[in-house]
């Protein structure tokens, strides 16, 4: 686990603006301040034109590793709006500028923290997705809890290093979902419960349905407004990828890779 040194630790955790023709900074916006239970920001954002505030804006949204929704204007990188989108423990809200209101005793400790989420994150690399036509954000969320613990720990040249870590919490009740969200608000619209914390993305499509896979081997599609399933396909393996689509001779295809076979279907 990332264990980092005092304060904020600047453009870490971050999203980060850059001029595409000098590549000057111009702005940052920092998820997870000081972070400790290693929530990196190394997570799929989507760029979209929506009205928040009474303005219509160019945003930048991201579901969080570290289990808040946010909405920012990408321009400016202005901090627009942020919500839960899955159980956390670590903050009580954010604050104005975006910034969490950290909970006093969520850090880890030597006999172990309780913290929601995990390690792994409310959501972690896999993609996301947004329909322009249902104007929602999908998202392959892991509800997981985890025991946070710090120690001493002695560098030895050429073994791993580390001064604390995560264990599971026993008995925890850890499930999946596909939660679809107002893309500009991040107010939960339907969610589809999974039997464990997924590894797969979601993909909409413009046919109005959300594709996705789960750890048992499941490839589905829902119905993109109501999150209702529609079909389903057993694969034989578990589904760690993001579902992808292509044209061939104009003829529409979806695939994804399960284990180690690539499954293709076509309409």
């Amino acid at each position: 686990m990332a264990m980092c040194g005092p304060g904020d630790n600047l453009y870490t955790c971050s999203f980060v603006a850059l001029d595409g023709d000098t590549g000057k900074l111009k702005w940052h916006f920092q998820f997870t301040p000081h972070d400790t239970h290693d929530w990196d920001s190394t997570l799929v954002p989507v760029l979209f034109e929506g009205t928040v505030r009474g303005q219509k804006r160019k945003l930048i949204v991201n579901a969080n590793r570290n289990g808040f929704y946010y909405v920012l204007d990408r321009t400016t990188g202005e901090f627009l709006r942020g919500t839960p989108y899955a159980k956390q423990t670590w903050a009580e809200g954010l604050d104005d500028r975006g910034k969490p209101k950290v909970i006093p005793g969520s850090e880890p400790s030597e006999q172990g923290t309780l913290v929601y989420p995990s390690l792994q994150g409310a959501t972690n690399w896999f993609s996301p997705s947004f329909s322009p036509a249902t104007k929602l954000f999908y998202v392959s969320v892991r509800e997981m809890g985890a025991i946070y613990y710090k120690r001493e720990a002695d560098y030895k040249p050429g073994t791993f290093f580390a001064g604390g870590g995560e264990r599971p919490l026993a008995g925890d009740q850890a499930y999946g979902a596909v939660r679809a969200l107002d893309a500009e608000t991040g107010k939960m619209k339907w969610e589809f419960r999974l039997q464990s914390p997924p590894w797969a993305g979601v993909m909409a499509t413009a046919g109005g349905l959300v594709f996705g896979g789960s750890n048992e081997g499941n490839f589905y599609a829902l119905d993109a407004l109501t999150g209702k399933p529609l079909w389903d396909f057993q694969t034989g393996g578990p589904i760690a990828a993001n579902p992808v689509s292509f044209l061939v001779d104009g003829k529409q295809y979806v695939a994804i890779a399960a284990e180690r076979v690539l499954f293709v279907f076509g309409q």
